[in-house]
């Protein structure tokens, strides 16, 4: 399955991980992870648990894969201008075109 760049309509639910793969990817659930139309929140403990993909994408395109990334980080003359990497949890979704999913995403709240 490819991959769209960007959501063009907005998700706020995760869908369930339905692919064989998925057996293989570990993430926590999204149940512990409550989602807005702008940001995903979460305890320090469902942040850890997922894998970090700051400067590329996962393989193994399927919905409901989910990942952490800290956007901005990687970008030198954004942090030399003064710009604050974020924490993002992106996830593949859905997508109106066939045999494509979407890459969704939300700043990460994280609360203890």
């Amino acid at each position: 399955m490819e991959h769209a760049t960007v959501c063009d309509r907005m998700i706020t639910n995760i869908p369930p991980m339905t692919d064989p793969l998925g057996r293989y990817w570990k993430q926590p659930s999204p149940s512990r992870i409550a989602l807005d139309e702008t940001h995903a929140l979460m305890d320090s403990a469902t942040f850890n648990a997922l894998e970090e993909y700051s400067s590329s994408i996962p393989s193994g395109v399927y919905e409901g894969k989910m990942w952490k990334r800290h956007d901005g980080a990687f970008d030198a003359a954004f942090v030399r201008s003064g710009g604050r990497p974020v924490w993002l949890l992106c996830w593949f979704g859905p997508s109106e075109k066939p045999d494509m999913v979407s890459i969704n995403k939300r700043e990460i709240l994280r609360v203890d």
